[in-house]
């Protein structure tokens, strides 16, 4: 995971932890860091959260003791009956010709606009110069709803400094103008998404979307969206995506609206929202090297928790005896690359995969209609009740395989044959941690806000398929198409370290050696081979924390060799999940 380094504290901290603070809207802090002849670069300034009250502490008190004198009031030097005249006002002048912004020549007058009044307005509060009515400008300076970009450079080098006279109309006008848009600031809510000066940080921060993706969902609901008195449709829209982000209570964020589902949710979630050759389209490598290019859906569940409530019959059917909390569950059915089929529920916290499963096959035709005899269905071992039923439909099931009574392990072959399985089903845990970085999801849900739940994670997936897209991206790549070759030659090999422990040739209670007392050549492998020979990352990255907690003071690591043979060696690997399990790793160079 990348590290960036805080302009403040200094630390190297976690870049998705970390905000820009590159832009102009920032420069009081680019000048307060010059000020303290602080080295940095504008184009990649950031700041962790931990120093986020320091930085707005700090603004306080910059804003508390610097004033301002371009924000003071305008200086009349003359009076007469020809108007006033304003000294520290510049007057744009009524050219057409070049853009009032840029100074720039257009030929093409579809390039110009008309400057709205509010732009106008922008342009003498923000920059102390009067545009008289029918100036225009380029386009791309104007924001929605016609207001002045706050971060556009005005040119002023080829600018001629001229004094406004105002006639007294004109005056009564602007500040008729002027109190109009106080009264809207004083007036406005303090977080609004019409306002221009929020950053792309700032809707990713309080919405989890970017301002690009949050402006086409926009556009997309905005038919369906109504305005009132009490609300405008962008920031219910906005309202919603809070709730969901920070999970914030009613009384915080007022209240939620009637969100129309039925106008998103089916352009970008369900069986009917794609075809099966574009369900072809989301297989990646492995898949289609394991079992064919055959349409693959991955069946997983999860869950919510949710408040203990009054209602016992509410209280009975959600209580989970696994994780001994309320709780309700929802199944997830999504494709190798990590795109999302549909989500269904909730279901109640007291059953289990293969129940919901089950209940979801008898009561969703249009999914038994959608699928094919001959598909495959990735389950994990809670399905294993379902599996014939799945089988009956004429669906190929895989699932990983299941320890008899009497066995302790998985011979070679059922391992390997695991491995497929796991190699390919990991994208729906992904994408279940996609979801819980909403923390409406991923806190404990109140009991009134359950009636709407189902909604809300349709909602949440049904976005999360256009505007971040697969899980898995390049999912066929000429490396992860090698890999998974590899992987399908190595299923019918044998272990032959295994044979020789089961014959006796070697044995786990004879006198091991320590690997320091020995003079070894273990090959050296680069980390291209480590992943070759595990066939990805995953336990590359997990070896970190297991190795750590086997370090003795001295930071050393027991690895032991076989007696007269040094091409065996082994070692102690406590489990995670108990603490009375231990188990040893055989290699054998």
């Amino acid at each position: 995971m990348s590290k960036t380094k805080c302009i403040l504290c200094e630390k190297f901290k976690d870049s998705s932890k970390c905000r820009s603070v590159s832009s102009t809207a920032y420069k009081w802090f680019h000048e307060h860091l010059q000020d303290k002849n602080i080295r940095f670069s504008e184009d990649d300034l950031r700041l962790c959260s931990s120093c986020t009250g320091h930085f707005y502490n700090l603004k306080a008190s910059i804003d508390s003791s610097t004033t301002l004198p371009d924000l003071s009031p305008v200086d009349i030097v003359d009076t007469n009956d020809d108007g006033l005249t304003l000294e520290n006002v510049i007057y744009a002048g009524l050219g057409q010709k070049k853009c009032l912004i840029c100074r720039q020549n257009r030929d093409s007058s579809s390039n110009m606009i008309t400057m709205p009044k509010s732009a106008r307005l922008d342009l003498l509060v923000l920059h102390r110069i009067y545009a008289p009515q029918g100036v225009r400008c380029c386009q791309q300076h104007i924001l929605k709803y016609g207001r002045l970009n706050p971060n556009d450079f005005i040119e002023m080098h080829d600018r001629q400094k001229l004094k406004t006279i105002l006639q007294p109309q004109e005056v009564i006008s602007i500040l008729d103008d002027l109190l109009k848009l106080i009264e809207e600031a004083i007036k406005s809510p303090r977080l609004d998404f019409h306002d221009p000066m929020l950053s792309n940080d700032d809707y990713l921060a309080w919405t989890g979307w970017h301002i690009a993706e949050f402006d086409t969902m926009f556009d997309m609901l905005s038919p369906f969206l109504r305005s009132s008195c009490n609300r405008e449709a962008r920031n219910a829209l906005a309202i919603f995506w809070i709730k969901a982000k920070t999970n914030l209570s009613f009384n915080q964020i007022e209240s939620l609206f009637n969100y129309p589902v039925h106008n998103f949710v089916p352009l970008n979630l369900g069986v009917g929202h794609l075809t099966r050759d574009q369900a072809l389209m989301h297989n990646i490598a492995f898949s289609k090297e394991f079992w064919d290019n055959k349409v693959t859906i991955i069946w997983d569940g999860t869950y919510i928790y949710m408040e203990k409530g009054s209602d016992h019959y509410l209280n009975r059917s959600t209580y989970s005896g696994q994780k001994c909390r309320h709780l309700v569950k929802f199944m997830s059915l999504v494709l190798p690359d990590g795109y999302v089929v549909d989500s269904i529920g909730p279901f109640q916290g007291t059953a289990n995969d293969a129940t919901i499963a089950q209940q979801i096959i008898e009561t969703r035709n249009e999914l038994i209609e959608w699928c094919d005899y001959g598909d495959t269905m990735i389950c994990d071992r809670g399905f294993r009740d379902v599996i014939q039923t799945l089988c009956d439909l004429g669906y190929e099931v895989k699932s990983p395989m299941y320890l008899n009574k009497s066995q302790n392990q998985h011979s070679a072959s059922e391992a390997n044959e695991s491995r497929l399985v796991t190699k390919v089903r990991w994208t729906v845990e992904s994408y279940h941690a996609r979801t819980k970085k909403w923390r409406i999801l991923s806190d404990r849900i109140e009991n009134p806000f359950l009636p709407k739940l189902g909604d809300m994670v349709r909602i949440i997936s049904a976005a999360l398929n256009p505007f971040r897209g697969p899980i898995l991206v390049d999912a066929q790549h000429d490396d992860l198409c090698a890999v998974a070759k590899m992987m399908k030659e190595q299923l019918s090999k044998n272990n032959t370290l295994q044979d020789d422990i089961g014959c006796g040739l070697i044995s786990s209670r004879s006198h091991w050696k320590n690997l320091d007392d020995e003079d070894i050549e273990f090959p050296e492998m680069d980390l291209d081979t480590l992943r070759s020979l595990f066939f990805g990352i995953h336990q590359i990255k997990q070896s970190k924390t297991y190795t750590e907690e086997h370090l003795d003071e001295n930071g050393n690591y027991v690895i032991e060799v076989a007696p007269g043979n040094n091409e065996v060696l082994r070692c102690r690997i406590q489990s995670r999940h108990s603490k009375a399990t231990r188990y040893y790793a055989w290699i054998q160079y």
